[in-house]
C-alpha cells in the first residue's frame, strides 16, 4: 500500500511538472559565458585589448562574466602605500573609458556584461561592479565586505536585476565569506560572485560556493581570474556554475585562460514526500 502511495505521488508530480513546463515562458532562462582570464595586473591598456579578444570568443550568449577587476587585477600585496594609491588613481582614472568599453561589448554581443573596476569619488575608492546592457544603459554594484582595511570604501546597497526573466544578484569577492548578506529572501534566481581569489583559500571559495547556493535556493555562478599576480600568488580559477543542489554543473580549466559557456533558468522546489522533502525542478528550455 505504501508503495501504491508513493506511485501515486510520483505520478501526480509527474502531471504537475508537465503542467508547470507549459506556464514557463521560453525565454526564462539564460546563457551565461564564465570568462575566466589570466589578468595583465596593473596593466589596464593590456587587459582591455585581452577582453576585447574574449568576447568575441562568448558566441549566442546573453550574458558575460568578467572576473573582479578584470581592468588591473586586486595586488592583495602591495606594501606601499603611496605606490598602491597611485596604481588605484591610475585605474580609476579609465573609468569612464572603462564603462564606455562594456557598452561596446555588450551592444555588439546582445548580452548584458558584467565587471569590476576602481572608481573614484571625493577621494574615496570603489571596487565597482558594472552590469552594462545592449542598450548601452547600466547598473552598478560597489563591494560591500571589503578585504583590506582601507583600501576600498564598502558600499551600502544590494544590486538585484532582471535579465531575459532571470533575476540576478550581485557579489564580489570577500562577500562571500558573509551568508547574511546575499541571503535570499525570494530576491534572486542566481547569485553571482566575481573575484581573484587565490589558489592558498582555493578549499574556502570551493565549500562557500556550494554553501551559498544550496542555503539560498539559488543557482551561483562564479568567475575567478588565473594566473599569478606581481607578488607571486597564485590564482587557480576554478569558475563554475553550481545548481541550487550543490551540485557543479560547469566548470573552467585550472589556470588556464577559459571561457565556458552554461545555461542557468528558474528553479522550483516540488515536494515529494509527506515528511516535506523536496527536490529541485530546472525548467531550462
Amino acid at each position: 500500500m505504501n508503495n501504491v502511495k508513493k506511485m501515486k505521488v510520483f505520478y501526480v508530480t509527474l502531471y504537475f511538472l508537465f503542467v508547470l513546463s507549459l506556464t514557463v515562458k521560453a525565454q526564462d532562462s539564460v546563457k551565461v559565458a564564465l570568462v575566466q582570464a589570466r589578468l595583465a595586473w596593473g596593466d589596464v591598456d593590456v587587459n582591455l585589448r585581452a577582453f576585447n579578444k574574449r568576447v568575441r570568443l562568448c558566441k549566442e550568449c546573453d550574458m558575460i562574466v568578467f572576473p573582479e577587476l578584470f581592468t588591473s587585477g586586486c595586488e592583495m600585496k602591495r606594501r606601499d602605500k603611496e605606490e598602491a594609491k597611485r596604481s588605484k588613481d591610475a585605474v580609476a582614472s579609465r573609468y569612464p573609458e572603462v564603462v564606455k568599453k562594456m557598452k561596446k561589448w555588450a551592444k555588439r554581443s546582445g548580452a548584458l556584461v558584467v565587471g569590476s573596476t576602481i572608481y573614484k569619488e571625493n577621494g574615496k575608492y570603489y571596487n565597482r561592479l558594472l552590469a552594462v546592457y545592449p542598450d548601452g544603459k547600466y547598473e552598478y554594484y560597489d563591494k560591500h565586505n571589503c578585504f583590506k582595511k582601507g583600501s576600498f570604501s564598502p558600499g551600502d546597497r544590494h544590486l538585484t536585476l532582471e535579465w531575459k526573466g532571470i533575476r540576478f544578484s550581485t557579489y564580489i569577492c570577500y562577500d562571500l565569506r558573509f551568508p547574511e548578506w546575499s541571503r535570499n529572501q525570494g530576491e534572486y534566481d542566481v547569485a553571482i560572485y566575481i573575484a581573484n581569489w587565490p589558489e592558498s583559500r582555493q578549499d574556502d571559495w570551493n565549500r562557500l560556493l556550494r554553501e551559498r547556493a544550496i542555503e539560498n535556493e539559488a543557482y551561483v555562478v562564479a568567475v575567478n581570474c588565473a594566473g599569478t599576480d606581481l607578488a607571486g600568488l597564485v590564482y587557480r580559477g576554478e569558475s563554475c556554475v553550481i545548481a541550487p543542489d550543490g551540485e557543479v554543473r560547469a566548470r573552467c580549466r585550472d589556470y588556464w585562460d577559459d571561457v565556458v559557456v552554461h545555461k542557468v533558468c528558474k528553479v522550483h522546489k516540488v515536494a515529494f514526500e509527506s515528511n516535506g522533502s523536496y527536490k529541485f525542478c530546472e525548467l531550462c528550455f
